[in-house]
Parts: structure tokens; C-alpha cells; sequence
């Protein structure tokens, strides 16, 4: 345990991606000039880009979005008065995170987000394979038993353990049908995420091949706060291990629950979520229901969830 306490920031990847989410922090400053850097990275409005109905189904546009949201308004906080003590994102949502704690620069990880996306067509489409989430008591048990029983060549795997009530599963849609028996069997749901790739699992390998140089090609600093990685679920100010963390993310599953226990182990006493709808806030309470959860939907007042508990700890002025 950290002798440093206070709120711990977290920020969602595709999950909790909104056409439009940067848009309430453009009224701000520092938000608004985080944006700004993006448009000279990309060569265009990306604001513009982003709130057209036409870039919704485009990945590209969609992961670069939350991003640079989850930058933009953790700057935003911080220089209003927040002082996190801990930071981690979910998914794609890490690389806001390592850039928000200082670990990486913002153009560099834009590029990298940018080609990370558009690699993405190497993997399976989503009508052929995908994600699916186990919901209920005992998630991750009856996930565990629905890949140990497939017959599929490890195809079928354990792709994030988010919360002890969701654990999310990647494989080919055979594959996802058979596990929706074993589940089933076992009363709980297995609901399917629309349009996403079968991220963090052996799927993704040509995937993280094609991205490896671009990885190799970062410039690490240690990070000003502790960051998660989604790989191991430890908080950490060692580049060397963000920098290994990494190159695993996208075959390695997300331990977010774990991430969840790092946060209050580093010394938070409560959870901001910078995002346009709660994602992980719900999936923390999970774990810790009486730590407080807040959302920061743009540059104005955190917005408390329905979690019980004191009031926030490190809440900044409207």
C-alpha cells in the first residue's frame, strides 16, 4: 500500500466509445488545446471527423476518439485541481492512460492508435469470430469451462476478466455458439458485442506482429503516476514493464478485476471515469461496492454513480 492517497482515474476503450464524446470538453481550455495538437498529428478537424454519422462504423475514428477523450479530459481535471494518485484504461483505453500519466507522448501514441486500428482488418471479421460477454455469479468460472470444453485448438479463449459478474470471451462464432451452451446450462447470459474484433486472444497475432515495430519504435518515460497495464494488472511507474505490458496487449487478456483491487491497493479512496457513459465505474463497484465512483463527462462537476460511500475524495471545482 502507497502512502499516497486519493482518486484513482480510469478510462474506457471501445466499450465505452461515443460518436461525439470529446465534445463537451471542448469548452475547456486545456481540453480544448489537447484536441487542437490532435488535429495537427491527423491533418484534419478530428472533432468534425468524429461527430459525423458517417465515421461511426470506422474503427479508426471510434478508437482514436476515446483516446484522445480520456487525454483530454484528464488533463482538463488535473489542471483543475484533481490529483490522481493511480491511472489505468481499459482496452485500447491504456494508451490514453500511459499518455495521461506520462509515459508516452501524444502524437506518438495517436499514430500508433491510428495503425493499431486500421491492422485491424488483418483479424477475423466480427460476422466470423468476435467478443462475447459472460454475465452472472461466477463469470469467470463458467467462461473457463466453456473453453476448456471446446474443441478448438485454443481459439476459444478467456479475452478480459472484468468483474466477478462478467468475464468476456473471444473465439470464432462456432465456437462462441458451443460456449453459449455451457453457459447457458449454467444460468447465466452470454451476450454478444456487436461489431468488435476478438481482441486479446490468439487471434490477434498476425495483429501484433504487424504492430511490433511500431511498439519497438516508442519513446518510454516513467510516468509521473502509477499506471495498470491491462496485462498484469499491477500498478507500476517502471517503463520497462509498461513497454513489455504492451507488446502483449492485444493477445493477452485484460484483467481488469485485478486492475480494480491494484487501484485501491495504490491508495485509492475513490474512482473517477472520464467517458460519456459509465463503463468501468459499474465494473470497479463490482469489486469494491463501497469505494466511491464518479463520472466526468465533460469539464464541469463529477457526477456521482449509484455507488454507495462517502462523498469524493478529490472532486474539482465547476
Amino acid at each position: 500500500m502507497t502512502a499516497a492517497r486519493g482518486p484513482a482515474v480510469v478510462l474506457p476503450g471501445e466499450d465505452g466509445s461515443r460518436p461525439g464524446m470529446v465534445d463537451p470538453w471542448l469548452a475547456d481550455p486545456v481540453a480544448a488545446a489537447t484536441v487542437t495538437e490532435v488535429d495537427a498529428v491527423v491533418g484534419r478537424d478530428v472533432a468534425a471527423w468524429w461527430r459525423d454519422p458517417a465515421t461511426a462504423p470506422d474503427p479508426v475514428a471510434a478508437h482514436l476518439e476515446v483516446v484522445v477523450t480520456g487525454v483530454a479530459g484528464f488533463r482538463s481535471l488535473t489542471a483543475r485541481g484533481l490529483h490522481p494518485v493511480v491511472v489505468a484504461g481499459h482496452g485500447v483505453g491504456e494508451f490514453a492512460a500511459l499518455v495521461a500519466a506520462g509515459a508516452l507522448e501524444l502524437d506518438q501514441v495517436v499514430e500508433l492508435v491510428h495503425w493499431r486500428a486500421e491492422l485491424l482488418c488483418l483479424a477475423p471479421r466480427p460476422s466470423c469470430a468476435g467478443l462475447a460477454a459472460v454475465l452472472g455469479p461466477g463469470a469467470e468460472g463458467v467462461a473457463r469451462a466453456a473453453v476448456a470444453q471446446a474443441d478448438s485448438d485454443g481459439q476459444l479463449c478467456v479475452a478480459a476478466v472484468d468483474a466477478p459478474q462478467r468475464t468476456v470471451l473471444a473465439g470464432g462464432r462456432t465456437e462462441l455458439a458451443r460456449a453459449a451452451e455451457v453457459v447457458h446450462a449454467a444460468g447465466l447470459e452470454l451476450v454478444r458485442l456487436p461489431g468488435r474484433a476478438p481482441c486479446h486472444g490468439p487471434l490477434m497475432t498476425s495483429v501484433a506482429e504487424h504492430l511490433a515495430t511500431a511498439l519497438a519504435d516508442l519513446d518510454w518515460s516513467a510516468p509521473l503516476v502509477p499506471v495498470v497495464p491491462n496485462a498484469d494488472g499491477e500498478a507500476t511507474r517502471d517503463p520497462g514493464r509498461l513497454r513489455a505490458a504492451l507488446r502483449r496487449h492485444l493477445t493477452a487478456p485484460v484483467l481488469w478485476e485485478a486492475t480494480s483491487r491494484s487501484l485501491a491497493d495504490a491508495g485509492a479512496t475513490s474512482v473517477v471515469e472520464i467517458g460519456a457513459v459509465p463503463v468501468l465505474g459499474p465494473l470497479v463497484a463490482q469489486v469494491h461496492p463501497h469505494l466511491p465512483v464518479c463520472l466526468a463527462s465533460g469539464p464541469g462537476a463529477l457526477v456521482p454513480t449509484d455507488v454507495p460511500g462517502p462523498a469524493l475524495a478529490g472532486s474539482v471545482p465547476t
